[in-house]
């Protein structure tokens, strides 16, 4: 058996440290979640994909006033409140939610769970005028990483 010289032994641990050094910076790749800048391709096109059901359901165009957006490689979350273009309030009462608004506990809210497939972002679920704090179980009913998540107030 031959017995391995100082040199080589720090060779083989920093080899060794490299390594474990790159399995743990793809396993925090990997659970990487940032928010698009305003503007940017990436913010368009994720808030365009999230827009799609709501815009259905309030049977008019919006925009987002984002209160969380968070992306990673696979995933996207966006929370906000649905928006006239022009910046004022949605008329409730041309969407699918009339009859909900009336109640004071309906939030005006909306939360969409997208995810990256080969053809660009598609919504797996969403939620609009929720009281409590539906994304909690999202992560269990479809798969998505509880990290996506924004903080709790």
């Amino acid at each position: 058996m031959k017995a391995l010289n100082v040199r080589s032994a720090a060779g083989l641990a920093a080899m060794v440290m490299g390594a474990v050094f790159a399995v743990v910076v793809s396993a925090r790749a990997a659970n990487a979640v940032w928010t698009p800048k305003q503007g940017s391709d990436e913010r368009k096109i994720v808030l365009n994909a999230a827009r799609v059901p709501i815009e259905k359901d309030l049977g008019q165009p919006i925009v987002f006033e984002i209160k969380s957006l968070r992306v990673s490689d696979e995933w996207a979350f966006v929370y906000g409140k649905p928006k006239r273009e022009s910046g004022g309030e949605v008329d409730w009462r041309k969407s699918i939610y009339a009859d909900d608004v009336k109640d004071d506990s309906f939030s005006r809210l909306a939360a969409v769970l997208l995810a990256r497939d080969g053809q660009g972002w598609r919504v797996i679920t969403y939620s609009v005028g929720f009281s409590d704090v539906v994304w909690q179980s999202w992560d269990e009913e479809f798969g998505a990483p509880a990290w996506l998540w924004p903080p709790l107030n």
